[in-house]
């Protein structure tokens, strides 16, 4: 995967406690002019990794002090466009900034405050190292290479691009040469002198370029890496082993807190689980009297329902049964108001009424109700007796016609013609 991050100014010096650098012995070259110029033989840039910050990359996504580690490529530290922006470049002490501590770059405005020489025409390659020569035209420049600092940082602006997690320099293109006491390039990157290759532990050198070997197929690519690190601290890969050994139990302790909080989480879903279970047995079981109790409803609502229905006849009937309690004492007694008395009181109150020799008391409501009837059946012109009476006659006329004997019909018509 590949994208452009952002555009940057960068300086190569060195991070504090770490730089990469690449080592060559030069011999003394320089040389002063009749106007009392110096000229010195230089290395200034490389390729290979060199270290940066977040800030300094303006990453925003990662902690400022963050390190990064950026390569550049020898395509882009060699490509024509990039050495065409270092031609001439202007040679300052130290690398210009602003108030605030950011780059400043060096323009034709200041130039004349920051400017003490510059890189004689086209740079050169030399191997893996861009170089030239630089013409100090400043006391204060020759001075200070004089009294030892002779180490070179170039200042330039490029592309940062990250390709598979991998930070790369693009486009590369020059400000101004520094003269500075270390430089983020290392002492391949220094005023051309003598200098012998100093000694390095034998141990810390082969933990270094095994380490190495972890970014790097070429051994001897490693080894060069590693000495760069030890010749500004002898102990780096002491130092880096244990730090990695502090980050690691620094992960192991963040380990073990999240092993236990997923324990906790463990027996927190357990608990969730049997309370989950006993919720569904505790739902089954009120769903269940709930069906249970809806059915006994049902059952009750159809009971209901029949007894409404046996009620609605039984106060039909009542009704027909009092108005014609009410109608016949009108009748009978001419009594009137009886709207808030029962059939048994209205029948009671008649039969009182019209036999009020006859004593009632202790009497049943059947045969107060009997005698009742009768004063009915009174009040119509109708007692027992006639009522008998009507009933056979009635009878009577149900009778069937005898058959006709027509023969002793015909004797009977003749003896009364006859008389």
């Amino acid at each position: 995967m590949q994208s452009k991050i952002n555009t940057c100014m960068l300086v190569d010096e060195a991070l504090v406690g770490v730089q990469l650098t690449d080592r060559i012995t030069v011999p003394t070259q320089r040389t002063m002019t009749d106007a009392g110029q110096m000229h010195v033989p230089c290395k200034f840039a490389r390729t290979g990794s060199q270290l940066y910050t977040a800030k300094q990359l303006g990453l925003a996504d990662e902690e400022p002090t963050k390190i990064i580690t950026v390569h550049r490529n020898e395509a882009d530290v060699f490509h024509a466009d990039a050495l065409e922006s270092f031609r001439s470049s202007p040679v300052t002490i130290g690398h210009p900034t602003n108030d605030d501590g950011t780059p400043m770059p060096v323009t034709a405005l200041n130039a004349k405050d920051l400017q003490v020489g510059m890189l004689e025409g086209m740079p050169t390659r030399d191997e893996e190292t861009l170089g030239g020569t630089l013409v100090l035209t400043a006391q204060e420049a020759i001075d200070a290479i004089e009294a030892g600092t002779q180490e070179l940082s170039a200042g330039y602006v490029c592309d940062i691009e990250m390709v598979d997690g991998e930070y790369y320099q693009r486009n590369i293109r020059a400000n101004h040469i520094a003269i500075v006491a270390k430089g983020r390039a290392g002492s391949s990157c220094r005023v051309s002198d003598s200098d012998e290759e100093p000694a390095y532990n034998e141990e810390e050198l082969a933990t270094g370029t095994k380490h190495e070997m972890e970014h790097t197929e070429n051994e001897s690519e490693a080894a060069k890496i590693a000495k760069d690190h030890l010749e500004e601290d002898p102990q780096y890969y002491t130092k880096l082993a244990e730090c990695n050994m502090k980050d690691e139990l620094v992960l192991t302790d963040e380990l073990k807190l999240v092993t236990d909080e997923l324990a906790t989480v463990k027996l927190l879903v357990d608990s969730l689980t049997v309370d989950l279970e006993a919720s569904k047995e505790l739902v089954a079981d009120m769903e269940a009297k709930a069906k249970t109790k809806s059915e006994e409803v049902g059952s009750e609502m159809s009971q209901l329902k029949l007894d409404l229905a046996d009620a609605k006849v039984a106060a039909e009937e009542g009704v027909v049964e009092r108005c014609s309690a009410i109608e016949n004492a009108r009748l009978i007694a001419d009594m009137r108001d009886l709207g808030d008395k029962s059939v048994g009181e209205i029948e009671r109150l008649v039969v009182e009424d019209q036999m009020p020799d006859k004593s009632m008391e202790g009497k049943s409501a059947a045969y107060i109700s009997a005698m009742f009837e009768i004063l009915v059946d009174a009040s119509k012109g109708e007692t027992p007796m006639s009522k008998l009476l009507k009933t056979q006659a009635i009878a009577d006329t149900k009778v069937e016609a005898k058959p006709v004997n027509k023969v002793e019909q015909a004797r009977q018509n003749s003896i009364s013609r006859n008389k």
